[in-house]
């Protein structure tokens, strides 16, 4: 899953503007209009995934431009401006304007449409502005569409589908832990799964709807579920109706998520909660801490329980792991 990384900070003063040019030119072909340059604070990350590019772009005050000596490219992506899903519908430390078919500020809504085959402008002002832009190919959208007209015009309801894609590439546009990087078949599931969102989130057709929240809506609701629990499977009120309270849904509408999966809530919840106290018996930051307590702050009950679905899943005693890894630990 290709990842380019790209900051000023890495650049000498003098070398700064140059930097911006090239990468620019070579990422979207498109041309910064920089004037003093060497005060410059700009920074990208990109994912590429097949038939999806996306670009997270923190910069200070910048205009970037693609004229018609750009559009020779022949490039025709449909581009999606968005005010990423953490950054404040207001910013304070700066903001963005889209120049294509007048202005369209960041502060109009969650984002806009554009299309790379038009002339336009991206203008970032203030001390640090944040966009996330993600790029379709347009055979793969624009066919889908139920209004294309509208979707021009218009800044982008703030749908479901919106707020999945905008959470969904913004963790993409993140780097990844070494051995991290997933296969082919993977990657091509989350090209899928964004271009879906991207069809919901601008007006599909009937049948591209049904399509697409079949597959990408669905997804996506999974993995949001999935993020929720690695943070919140130990709270001891968690339950499927506290999960389905929380996003919005039916607890069997939970469930039938998973289960279409090939997974189970409950096995789940519980790997994340062995999960937990696997890495609390096997950190010295913890050799003081009693098994019980380890146990109740996984989230689990009934030691008993745990006992024997923590034998059950690592071959091994909570205890022969904490003497394991203490071992392990000594000088030689």
């Amino acid at each position: 899953m290709a990842f380019i990384e790209f900051n000023t900070r890495n650049h000498l003063p003098g070398e700064r503007a140059d930097a911006v040019r090239e990468t620019c030119a070579a990422l979207a072909n498109m041309a910064p209009d920089i004037s003093g340059g060497d005060g410059l604070e700009m920074s990208m990350r990109i994912r590429l995934l097949p038939g999806v590019s996306i670009a997270s772009v923190e910069s200070s005050t910048l205009s970037v431009c693609r004229s018609p000596r750009q559009l020779a490219d022949g490039n025709d992506d449909v581009l999606l401006f968005l005010n990423p899903a953490d950054a404040p519908r207001a910013p304070r430390q700066g903001g963005w304007v889209l120049r294509q078919r007048g202005e369209m500020p960041c502060t109009g809504g969650p984002g806009y449409v554009g299309l790379n085959e038009q002339a336009g402008r991206i203008d970032f002002h203030g001390a640090r502005a944040s966009v996330l832009l993600i790029a379709f190919a347009r055979q793969h959208v624009l066919p889908h569409v139920a209004d294309v007209d509208r979707a021009l015009r218009h800044s982008l309801p703030d749908t479901l589908a919106l707020r999945l894609l905008a959470r969904q590439a913004s963790a993409l546009a993140r780097p990844v832990g070494d051995g991290a990087e997933v296969g082919d078949d993977e990657r091509v599931r989350m090209g899928q799964q964004l271009l879906d969102l991207g069809v919901l989130a601008l007006g599909a057709k009937p049948q591209a709807r049904a399509a697409a929240s079949a597959r990408g809506l669905r997804q996506a609701r999974l993995k949001a579920i999935q993020a929720d629990l690695r943070v919140n499977a130990w709270r001891g009120d968690l339950s499927l109706e506290w999960v389905a309270q929380r996003h919005g849904i039916s607890a069997r509408y939970v469930r039938a998520l998973f289960e279409h999966d090939g997974a189970v809530f409950s096995d789940y919840v519980l790997e994340q909660r062995l999960q937990r106290a696997f890495g609390r018996l096997a950190d010295p930051q913890h050799a003081q801490s009693q098994i019980s307590a380890i146990a109740y702050d996984a989230g689990f009950n009934n030691l008993s329980w745990f006992y024997r679905a923590f034998r059950q899943r690592f071959a091994m005693a909570p205890g022969d792991v904490r003497q394991l890894h203490a071992q392990e630990g000594l000088p030689a």
